[in-house]
């Protein structure tokens, strides 16, 4: 977001009136000591929280461009590029050159690491890379490497279906990483993403925040099955955000927003992408309505079976109340899901938007 200065403003002003804070003002525009503006001066507004995405390995050249056509700089993004095999082996898949070109934009990039296996998060791949010492100290090693020879900026470690055991270790996995980096820059960051039904087990994440500069948690509430609604209702991501907050604290908590829809029929849900949805409607005349708990759109119809069909998604107006929501709560740090199959409306609210 850009702003022209007028007669009479000053950089304090001009802060309050977007409430951000006047040094983070002034440094965006590369303005020193004594702050001052003249009439006419275009100005650059930060946005008052921290932008990350995720680009996954399947859709990562779609995931690099929306990173690039975003009309503010992401501040991170998550690249997915070490791999734990079940057998506890961790493969470093290339690295896309154009990831560079995102760099050049001021945008950090940190290696995504996973025991997500052909689809499916691998128990046995957990058990093996972070329950034995010497295994976990190799993937420390392959995911500090991979950082360091593709010049990145830290490391992500997003472990699905792992118990609390696990998750410990991966905190342990991520001070080993973080003695490595130590011995070459103090630049580099790490981030532990914390395992779906964490508010269900016994997840100590107040450990991973002692070892990690972000511990990550869902802000989606509903995948493919359960009760039919919306991806997310508001109230039920502020208890997330609440719970977090207790044992991470502000500085530390990012929140994963999804942007996607839910087709729901009486078997269950199916996936669509925002535009899927919005085409669905457009297609069958469907009267599309607002619902007030999840702030998005929601519409029915009926396909060329008979089956009744229930679709719930997200758009721009929900994705901001979510982040308006989060914002009240003073949660500083956003991730979106996932790049490559978010709509240029949503992409332009999230980096542009000052709350």
């Amino acid at each position: 977001m850009h702003y022209m200065v007028n007669t009479g403003d000053t950089l304090w002003h001009i802060a309050q009136r977007f409430r951000i804070d006047v040094d983070a003002l002034a440094r965006a525009n590369s303005i020193t000591e004594p702050y001052s503006v003249y009439p006419g001066q275009i100005l650059r507004i930060p946005r008052r929280h921290r932008l990350i995405g995720y680009i996954v390995p399947h859709a990562s050249s779609a995931g690099i461009a929306d990173v690039l056509s975003s009309p503010e700089p992401f501040d991170e993004v998550i690249y997915t590029a070490v791999t734990v095999e079940p057998d506890g082996s961790a493969t470093a898949g290339p690295v896309d050159i154009a990831l560079q070109l995102a760099r050049a934009r001021r945008t950090r990039a940190v290696v995504g690491v996973t025991n997500l296996c052909r689809g499916t998060y691998s128990v046995e791949a957990a058990d093996n890379a972070l329950l034995d010492d010497n295994a976990r100290s190799r993937l420390a090693s392959v995911a500090a490497d991979c950082t360091i020879s593709n010049h990145l900026d830290g490391v992500h470690l997003d472990f699905g279906a792992i118990t609390a055991q696990h998750f410990d270790a991966l905190a342990d996995l991520a001070c080993e990483i973080r003695a490595r980096f130590t011995k070459l820059s103090p630049w580099y960051t790490l981030s532990i993403a914390a395992p779906s039904g964490w508010r269900e087990g016994p997840y100590n994440l107040a450990h991973a925040a002692q070892c990690a500069d972000t511990v990550m948690v869902e802000g989606f509430q509903r995948g493919a099955s359960g009760t039919p609604g919306p991806p997310t209702d508001l109230a039920w991501l502020e208890q997330q955000a609440t719970y977090a907050l207790e044992d991470v604290g502000p500085s530390r908590l990012c929140v994963l927003l999804g942007a996607y829809g839910l087709d729901w029929d009486e078997s269950g849900a199916g996936f669509l992408t925002v535009e899927a949805a919005a085409a669905i409607a457009a297609n069958t005349g469907a009267r599309i309505e607002r619902d007030p708990a999840h702030g998005g759109p929601f519409f029915q119809y009926t396909d060329t079976t008979g089956k009744l069909h229930s679709v719930w998604y997200e758009d721009s107006a929900s994705i901001l109340l979510k982040l308006a929501t989060l914002d009240s709560m003073g949660v500083r740090k956003v991730a979106l899901w996932r790049l490559g199959a978010v709509p240029r409306d949503i992409l332009a609210v999230l980096s542009q938007s000052v709350v």
